[in-house]
Order: structure tokens, then C-alpha cells, then sequence
């Protein structure tokens, strides 16, 4: 009966300590901070995959319109891709991120107001180049050569016929970048002699 009564303490005592270590570890995973989801951009047989940055991503929250704003500018571990004429530009983001719905701004100007609910979409460079030429031209700048391109996260609060019936820059920027929940950046670059 001695026998018996051991191995129970001992298995009583093993049962006992993994508890302890499964509860342990949930309360070390509860601390760390979730990830954010990825966006994953391809150039021909180049890809690269990002996770936005921790300020840049709100899980659920917008990011506010002066945190937005930093993002889309940030230079941080920003992917770049060389470009040749007729050259196709993928952008590729987790489901959540399509679920809200997402938006491509080209060097600081939205390439489309409605967001795109998928996956997956591809973007001729050509056009991409050509929206940035039409916009230098309006603004009568000239063009840059280097295209900056964000994948911009929408929030529930996102409404493109009120954002565009802004009646002041400052209340644009405020509506459009105040429903913003997550930011990735990408640069896209001619080829010599594109």
C-alpha cells in the first residue's frame, strides 16, 4: 500500500507542476504583444514580406491621424524593388487586413477610394508610374522618379464619399488618415532607361 500511495504523490506532483508550466506560459504569451498582420509585395520573382511596425498597426483601433500620417512617411525598413517597363507589382495582405478593406496611396495620393476586399491585387507598374505623372503634372511639380507606395488599412470609420466632400485640405487629411488602422511601405524605382 506504501507502494501505491508514492507513485499517487508522484503523479499527483507531476500533474501539479505541468499545470503550473501551461499556466505560466499562457500568462508569458498574454504578455507579449499580438503581431500584426503581414503585407506581402512581389516583383516578378522578387518578394518581400512585412509586418507593420508596432506604432503603425492599432488591432482593431485607428491609429489616429497624426500617427497615420508618420507611418506613410516612414522610412523604416522599407522594402524597394527595381521596375522595368510592363513589369506587374503584387500586393498580397493577410485576410484580416481585406476584411476592412485596404487602400494604395502612390507618393501620398490614393491610387483608388474604394478599398479593395481582397487578398490579393495586381498593379501594372506602368499605371502606378503614370497616376504619379498625372498627379506631379496637376501639381505642377516634377514627377519623382522613385514611387512610394503605401497599403493602408482601413477602420470601420471609413467612408470615401465623406472623406471627398471635404471642404479643406486639413479636414481631409484628418478624415482620411483618422480611419486608417495600419500602415506598409514599399518603393518602387525605375530600371535605367525605364
Amino acid at each position: 500500500m506504501t507502494a501505491i500511495s508514492t507513485n499517487r504523490g508522484r503523479r499527483a506532483f507531476r500533474t501539479t507542476f505541468a499545470l503550473g508550466a501551461v499556466s505560466l506560459g499562457l500568462v508569458a504569451l498574454s504578455a507579449c504583444e499580438k503581431p500584426s498582420p503581414n503585407a506581402h509585395f512581389t516583383l516578378n520573382s522578387d518578394t518581400e514580406s512585412r509586418e507593420a511596425p508596432d506604432d503603425c498597426y492599432g488591432h482593431g483601433d485607428a491609429l489616429g491621424a497624426e500617427r497615420a500620417r508618420s507611418c506613410t512617411e516612414s522610412t523604416d525598413d522599407v522594402p524597394r524593388f527595381t521596375t522595368r517597363a510592363g513589369d506587374t507589382f503584387r500586393v498580397g495582405v493577410d485576410p484580416r487586413i481585406a476584411d476592412n478593406g485596404w487602400l494604395l496611396f502612390v507618393n501620398g495620393l490614393l491610387y483608388d477610394t474604394e478599398p479593395f476586399t481582397t487578398t490579393y491585387h495586381s498593379f501594372p507598374s506602368d499605371d502606378l508610374y503614370r497616376a504619379a505623372e498625372q498627379q506631379a503634372n496637376q501639381s505642377q511639380q516634377p514627377a519623382a522618379e522613385t514611387l512610394r507606395l503605401n497599403v493602408v488599412e482601413v477602420s470601420d470609420d471609413y467612408d470615401a464619399d465623406e472623406i471627398l466632400n471635404s471642404q479643406t485640405q486639413e479636414e481631409y487629411e484628418s478624415k482620411m488618415f483618422g480611419a486608417v488602422d495600419g500602415v506598409w511601405n514599399v518603393e518602387l524605382e525605375p530600371h535605367e532607361g525605364h
